[in-house]
């Protein structure tokens, strides 16, 4: 079960410092973002700007020391519950607000926003539940730790991606219809 925690760990430090950085090198699209919710106000988005990506950097910091792992993966849960009731009741509102969750996008948040955002929280939820059961240590075992690198980066690559993994999918727009 440790390799399994480790390779939670590494993708949720990883996704979480992709999103920090993401959303600090354009703090603007991440608070205008807000504004589509319809349920931040305007005095609270510029804080939210700095404050989103400094919980997810404090949040990888503490999945990265050994001694703050299971503080880290508990921090990491109740984030992502957050993380999957935003784009969730933006669906339910019926909004169409763009995911600047890595950056600013055109894509609308949706049922795939929502997905990512729960295997997060899965992931952080099986993390933490090892963690409080047998420690927050790394495996000894080279094959098993090389095993939780690669799951690891595939769970980072599809979070990360999601939008782009998701257009492959959609149906082409006909010639001819002008992009509509």
């Amino acid at each position: 079960m440790l390799f399994v925690s480790l390779a939670c760990r590494l993708a949720l430090a990883a996704v979480m410092t992709l999103a920090a950085v993401a959303k600090l090198r354009a703090p603007g699209a991440f608070a205008a973002s807000l504004e589509g919710f319809g349920f931040v106000p305007a005095r609270l988005r510029r804080p939210l700007a700095v404050l989103v990506p400094a919980t997810e950097l404090l949040i990888a910091l503490l999945l990265a020391l050994p001694a703050t792992v299971t503080a880290g993966f508990l921090a990491a849960a109740l984030f992502c519950c957050g993380l999957t009731a935003v784009p969730t009741l933006v669906v339910v509102r019926g909004q169409k607000v763009a995911c600047a969750c890595f950056g600013a996008s055109e894509t609308p948040m949706g049922g795939v926003h929502i997905a990512r955002n729960a295997v997060l929280l899965a992931a952080a939820c099986l993390g933490s539940a090892v963690a409080l059961t047998r420690g927050g240590g790394v495996p000894g075992e080279p094959p098993g730790i090389a095993l939780a690198v690669v799951a690891a980066g595939l769970l980072t690559t599809l979070a990360v991606f999601v939008d782009d993994i998701a257009a492959l999918f959609r149906a082409p727009v006909p010639a001819g219809d002008g992009g509509r």
